[in-house]
């Protein structure tokens, strides 16, 4: 999953070679179990990320 996120987050447009999703911007992927696949449907967005938090050392 980290690949499609990190491509999408860096102006990756167009996945799969437009054979079968059509809109710019979104990948599907899915975990690598066999016994309980889940499928996650990522798109990018136009909002801004921010750290609303402090990180603890």
């Amino acid at each position: 999953m980290y690949q499609y996120v990190f491509a999408l987050s860096h102006g990756c447009d167009i996945f799969y070679y437009i054979d079968w999703i059509d809109k710019e911007g979104v990948a599907i992927c899915s975990c690598n179990d066999g016994i309980r696949p889940v499928i996650f449907k990522i798109e990018r967005t136009d909002e801004e990320s921010k750290l609303d938090y402090t990180p603890v050392r």
